[in-house]
């Protein structure tokens, strides 16, 4: 008997489900879009346990009748094309007949369709094998629910992330086909909690559902036809960039795909008003003939093959481009990150971050910024920096050594300090003068404190007057909670406020009310991009925290004040260099002057 051999057809399946099912995301991503083929209005999505326990996606489209819900579960069965022509021109989102019978071979699936409102039929499928199939009562459309995937494969079960990791990817293919096709209801549930809610209608009204009103206020719209191609949707202003991905949306013909020569198109657009590893917001639909695209690249079909793909990019980029003309519109809003998140709670609850407290209705209040906590405080709140006199010691023995052979007296530094542009801070040495960055030195001395506090007890909170609201996305959510502790460390209060939201009823010491939004998303936006809590993470925080806090280029300071930073300054570990590495103290020596001025 010879080696080669046809393999049984559960097996093949098993295999092609190995290509066409990487996980539970790829199961939700096979039926939604045979929701959408299926002329769906209304979408609706249920997920247990990262969707490796349960999964079940309901739609009110077409529905199958008897023979076609048998046939749907064979391999290659297909209603989408049926000649070799048929793939140099598809329009619908599936068409390998492939899915449905690689769900079904690795695990319990259920299907029940029903054409009209008479009756339709159900079918039950375990591992590829057909359990039953009978008559059933149904609403018209259909509903798969999939169950304890990958059973038969313990290979493939044992390699699924955690689920909350799985639920987050699958909430990232959601957000893709809810904001593809925003003509269609979604409803999405993930462990009973529920996630979308949107009716359909508008690109822009989608984006709002999703995002938020104050979004869409940062939006500009894009709208280009060059001959037989378009592009269409939104991107965002200044005001909507971020230092990670996971906000760019690119959609082909209503179908969500990945292309990084598109994507630079993009950027290539932002590239005078963006730093490097800043990326910007957008939503866009390119439209482009059925025959000049191949879809049929990859079983997961996120990835296309243009027939000109450089003449794509030339047509995405000159639609960006022309929408970023608008200088005033581009430009971010000066107040937008403190009236973005400006739903506010009335009440003075305050407490730790209650993980399980059920959502309450938010009473919307007027931004109202409270002044700055301590303008004075570099003297007055000394103490809560940990200026003991050992460092007060050291701090001296550092400044007498810059001092030369000058007796150092308690008044000496208020009587020769100068404040220059309310920026420097210039004090006399024996070689000459030394020029200090009043910002980063007090960074310098926040970023120590910080990085202590994070290490024992932690920094005090001082309490708002008015909690603010933080609404996220739901995998920014889940990231969220895993940073939370490193929050409260530095001195954020917070606690869950309904769905996907956070009330911050207190803030670090010394931090610029109304900001406290925006820290607490550069700190997420960094850990979500590295998902690590090593020591850099912290050192991020740490950082974040004393920029946004540190007095800034322009504040005035009081001879008192002036003498309390250079202590504290030179009290630290590191006085020389900010955490981001820019110079904290420039020595100007008498020599380098007499050279100036032609002395020597």
């Amino acid at each position: 008997m010879g080696k080669i051999r046809i393999l049984p057809s559960t097996l093949v399946n098993q295999i092609a489900a190995g290509e066409v099912i990487e996980r539970p995301a790829s199961i939700v991503k096979e039926l939604v879009e045979n929701s959408i083929d299926a002329g769906a209005t209304q979408i609706d999505i249920l997920i247990e346990k990262g969707g490796i326990q349960s999964i079940q996606v309901r739609d009110n489209g077409s529905g199958m009748g008897q023979g076609d819900l048998d046939l749907c579960f064979k391999r290659h069965a297909t209603s989408k094309i049926a000649t070799p022509d048929d793939l140099t021109h598809i329009r619908s989102l599936g068409f390998r007949g492939e899915a449905l019978p690689s769900i079904a071979s690795v695990a319990l699936v259920t299907a029940l369709s029903a054409k009209d409102e008479s009756g339709g039929f159900e079918c039950s499928i375990e591992g590829g094998q057909t359990r039953y199939f009978r008559p059933a009562a149904a609403l018209k459309g259909t509903s798969i629910t999939v169950k304890n995937l990958f059973f038969n494969v313990p290979a493939r079960r044992k390699f699924l992330k955690k689920k909350e990791t799985e639920t987050r990817v699958i909430t990232a293919g959601v957000r893709n086909f809810v904001l593809a096709h925003p003509e269609i209801g979604f409803n999405y549930t993930a462990d009973q909690k529920e996630v979308f809610r949107l009716k359909s209608g508008s690109l822009e009204s989608r984006i709002r559902d999703i995002y938020g009103k104050y979004f869409t206020e940062a939006l500009l719209p894009v709208k280009d036809v060059k001959d037989r191609f378009s592009v269409e949707g939104f991107i965002g202003n200044l005001s909507l960039v971020k230092k990670r991905m996971g906000e760019q949306f690119l959609f082909l013909n209503g179908r969500p795909i990945r292309d990084r020569l598109l994507n630079s198109a993009v950027y290539g657009a932002y590239k005078s008003l963006l730093s490097r590893g800043e990326y910007p917001f957008f939503v866009l639909n390119l439209g482009v003939p059925e025959e000049l695209v191949d879809v049929n690249v990859h079983p997961s079909k996120l990835e296309v093959r243009f027939q000109d793909e450089w003449r794509v990019y030339y047509v995405v980029k000159s639609a960006v481009t022309q929408a970023l003309k608008d200088i005033l519109a581009t430009i971010p809003d000066f107040d937008y990150f403190n009236r973005r998140q400006a739903a506010f709670q009335g009440s003075s609850q305050t407490g730790s971050l209650d993980l399980t407290a059920p959502g309450k209705s938010a009473v919307d209040y007027p931004i109202e910024t409270a002044p700055r906590p301590s303008d004075e405080g570099l003297v007055r709140n000394g103490d809560s920096h940990g200026l003991t006199d050992q460092k007060i010691e050291r701090a001296h023995q550092r400044i007498e050594k810059m001092m030369g052979d000058v007796t150092l007296e308690k008044s000496f530094v208020i009587d020769r300090i100068w404040q220059l542009h309310n920026k420097y801070l210039i004090t006399e040495v024996k070689s000459g003068m030394i020029i200090i960055d009043q910002h980063v030195a007090h960074e310098r001395i926040l970023f120590e404190a910080a990085k202590k506090a994070m290490e024992e007890k932690g920094l005090p909170s001082q309490t708002v007057l008015f909690p603010q609201t933080l609404t996220l996305q739901p995998e920014e959510f889940s990231r969220f909670l895993e940073i939370v502790p490193y929050l409260e460390k530095i001195g954020f209060r917070l606690r869950e406020f309904g769905r996907n939201s956070i009330v911050i009823d207190g803030v670090p010491p010394d931090i610029y009310m109304g900001g406290e939004d925006r820290i607490i998303r550069d700190i997420l936006d960094k850990y979500m991009s590295e998902h690590d809590l090593g020591s850099s993470f912290l050192d991020y925080i740490a950082a974040t925290y004393a920029c946004k806090a540190a007095i800034k280029a322009g504040d005035k300071l009081e001879p008192e004040e002036m003498r309390s930073l250079l202590d504290k300054l030179f009290a630290t570990e590191h006085p020389y260099y900010c955490p981001h590495g820019r110079p904290i103290v420039v020595n100007l020596t008498t020599d380098e002057l007499d050279h100036r001025f032609e002395r020597t």
